[in-house]
């Protein structure tokens, strides 16, 4: 009668001084069975080593010796093991260390079947846009953004608050112009409960001068386009400030005036060399509101000369001006320059976001705007476009010639889009 392979109690049984290719096998066997994804997954890939070394067992005489099995072995009683000299220190943990990279080998390979099973084809990164399928038609010609950038969902509450915005209601509570304004809070629409919006207070003026930062997470602002940071400051106080591109968590940042020149440091504007990238820029130093230019997403100014008392910025308007040089400014790009391909693909995305319908001038009354009055679609009956309030609406100058600062502009903003 043919006699089967030798299982994998017969070889725990074999004597201990004739082990052999069988009982390697035996043991690369149970190895295989020890390393299967339900056994990584339940214990990891240390316990699965642990068990791997007990389930075979590492005599003085496992590895290195011939193949002497004969055919009869299972008929002789098990001999008394022979005294010998216990394994060298370095066999053992040799094959301790093997047991314990295979196994964390199964666990990555596992992990990264699972990874490329969810991903289906698609690629890790991507410019940050996603189109919608048209399944429906507010659905067509819609673009989201991916969120791909994001390291977590959690914000950080001692530094959020609700805040209550209102419109066209002055002090006294009396409506004033309700007809007329556009924004309206989000929360408000349909339901209270939804879209509700949390203010995130943003350290602007980098007020913490030279503690160096570790940027911990990167997260969504709801009242802002560009992402912010949370960093983590050497003393323990945690600020959000504005993401850059190029930042990444464990990123160390500092403010400070002889900081170096790196993506996310900030120093006043003499301390930055001609033809750097800035964002987060002050208008006056002796203020505490921090940073008022270049903070939305994908802008950025540069500083394009600098002597004793001035600095020439090119602001994202194509504005040329001057500065004062003890303004402070972050070195770097605000991150997201993708937010202008957004497209929300219908209205009620705009009420969601805070915006009211806007009811053109043709629609109405002659009594109500320029624009209305007449018989069916009649033109304005003007030259040019007026506001509700009879004044030009496009090309004036509203800018007031007698303003200090008109001085330090040195190139007005080039025209765009039709608008002055």
């Amino acid at each position: 009668m043919p006699r089967s392979a030798p299982g994998a109690a017969d070889l725990m049984a074999a004597p201990a001084g004739r082990p052999g290719t069988l009982l390697l096998a035996g043991a690369a066997a149970a190895a295989a069975a020890l390393l299967s994804p339900s056994v990584v997954a339940a214990t990891g890939g240390q316990r699965a080593g642990e068990a791997f070394l007990n389930a075979v067992p590492v005599s003085g005489g496992l590895i290195g010796q011939p193949d002497t099995l004969s055919p009869t072995w299972r008929s002789q009683p098990p001999a008394a093991p022979a005294a010998s000299a216990p394994p060298p220190p370095s066999a053992v943990g040799g094959l301790r260390l093997f047991a314990a990279a295979a196994c964390a080998a199964a666990a990555a390979a596992a992990v990264r079947a699972r990874v490329v099973l969810r991903a289906k084809g698609k690629p890790t990164t991507t410019s940050g846009i996603r189109v919608r399928k048209p399944k429906c038609n507010s659905l067509r010609h819609t673009s989201i953004a991916t969120f791909e950038e994001l390291t977590t969902s959690k914000r950080y509450e001692p530094l959020v608050f609700m805040f209550r915005r209102r419109f066209a209601v002055q002090r006294g509570g009396h409506i004033t112009m309700a007809s007329r304004t556009r924004r309206q809070s989000g929360h408000k629409y349909r339901d209270f409960s939804l879209h509700a919006r949390m203010y995130r207070v943003i350290d602007w003026g980098r007020k913490k001068r030279g503690i160096f930062g570790t940027i911990e997470t990167i997260e969504y602002d709801p009242y802002r386009n560009a992402r912010i940071c949370l960093v983590n400051y050497e003393d323990g106080e945690k600020r959000y400030i504005l993401h850059a591109v190029g930042f990444f968590v464990g990123q160390q940042v500092i403010a400070d005036e002889e900081a170096p020149i790196y993506v996310g440091n900030a120093m006043p504007l003499d301390k930055i060399p001609v033809g750097t990238q800035v964002h987060n820029i002050e208008m006056h130093p002796c203020r505490t509101k921090g940073g008022r230019l270049a903070r939305a997403a994908g802008t950025s100014a540069i500083v394009l000369a600098k002597d004793e008392k001035w600095v020439t910025v090119k602001l994202p308007s194509s504005e040329v001006r001057l500065l004062k040089k003890e303004c402070w400014a972050t070195i770097g790009k605000v991150g997201r320059p993708e937010a202008q391909l957004i497209k929300l693909g219908k209205a009620g995305k705009r009420r969601q976001l805070g915006w009211t319908p806007h009811i053109r001038g043709t629609a109405k009354n002659a009594v109500d705007h320029p624009h209305g009055g007449g018989e069916g679609r009649s033109p304005i009956g003007h030259k040019f476009q007026k506001t509700p309030f009879g004044k030009c609406a496009i090309g004036l100058k509203t800018r007031s010639p007698r303003k200090p600062s008109t001085k330090l502009i040195l190139i007005r903003r080039k025209k765009k889009s039709g608008r002055a």
